[in-house]
C-alpha cells in the first residue's frame, strides 16, 4: 500500500451504490414488492441486500430464487423460468423506477470529496441501468459531476470485466496505474486490477467489509472522506 500513498491521481473511477450513494433499502423494497408479484414472502432486507453487485438481472434471478424454507438460492433454491424472470425484470423496473430515491441519500463526504478533486477527471463506471442512473444522479445534485458516466446496459461487458472502466477513459491520456477505482465490491476491486489500476475498497458499502477485504484492495476506507488522506489534490503540494 505505501507504494500508492501520496502519489497524485490522474484520473478517479466511482462506482454508484455502495460508495457514493446508500441505497440498499430502495433496491431491496423493489425487489421484494417482485416477489409479492408471484406470491413470495418478503425477504429480510439484508438478505436482499447480499444480492447486490452485479447487476439488476442477477439480482432479480438470486432474490426470485430465494427459498425461504431451506435458505437455499440458486439451483438448490426455487426455479426461475426465463419467462418469470423477464416478467420480473420489468415489476422490478417500473416499481424501483417510481421509488429509486425514496430512502437513497449520499454519504457523507460524497460532496466533500468530489468537490475536491474536481479539477482531476472523475468518472462513473456502475452496474446500473441508464434509466435508474440519471435520476439519481439528478436528485441528489450529482448531475455534471463526472466527466464520463457509463452504465452497465451501454458495454458488452460489467465490471469485474476491466471495458467497463476502459469506457471509461477513452479520449483520455492517462496510465492506468495513475488511475484509482473506487467501490464496495469484490468486482470494483476484480475490475481496477485487471485495468492496472489502483483500488480503493469502501467498507461502508452495501458488501460486507470481511468479503471485501479479502478480494485484496490496495487500500480499504471506512468512509469517503479518508479517500482526501489517502491522494493529494491538483492544489496540494508533495512533501
Amino acid at each position: 500500500m505505501g507504494k500508492y500513498k501520496g502519489r497524485r491521481a490522474e484520473a478517479f473511477i466511482f462506482d454508484l451504490d455502495g460508495t457514493l450513494i446508500d441505497s440498499g433499502l430502495d433496491i431491496a423494497l423493489s425487489a421484494n414488492f417482485t416477489r409479492v408479484h408471484y406470491g413470495l414472502p418478503e425477504l429480510p432486507v439484508p438478505t436482499v441486500m447480499g444480492f447486490v453487485g452485479d447487476g439488476v438481472a442477477k439480482l432479480l434471478m438470486r432474490t426470485l430464487g430465494h427459498d425461504v424454507r431451506s435458505g437455499q438460492t440458486g439451483v438448490a433454491g426455487l426455479p426461475v423460468s426465463e419467462e418469470m424472470h423477464a416478467e420480473g425484470l420489468a415489476v422490478f423496473a417500473d416499481h424501483y423506477g417510481r421509488h429509486l430515491l425514496d430512502h437513497t441519500t449520499l454519504y457523507p463526504g460524497v460532496l466533500d470529496v468530489l468537490a475536491r478533486f474536481q479539477r482531476i477527471p472523475m468518472h462513473l463506471a456502475t452496474n446500473k441501468p441508464r434509466a435508474f442512473t440519471d435520476p439519481i444522479l439528478a436528485g441528489l445534485h450529482l448531475a455534471g459531476a463526472f466527466r464520463k458516466v457509463v452504465c452497465g446496459d451501454e458495454t458488452p461487458e460489467r465490471k469485474p470485466d476491466p471495458v467497463h472502466l476502459e469506457v471509461c477513459l477513452q479520449g483520455l491520456d492517462v496510465a492506468p496505474s495513475d488511475v484509482v477505482v473506487v467501490g464496495d465490491s469484490p468486482n470494483d476491486v476484480k475490475a481496477a486490477r485487471a485495468l492496472g489500476a489502483v483500488s480503493v475498497a469502501c467498507t461502508f458499502g452495501l458488501v460486507q467489509p470481511g468479503l471485501l477485504k479479502s478480494s485484496d484492495p490496495d487500500f480499504a476506507i471506512d468512509s469517503m472522506g479518508e479517500l482526501a488522506d489517502l491522494f493529494p489534490s491538483r492544489q496540494d503540494h508533495l512533501p
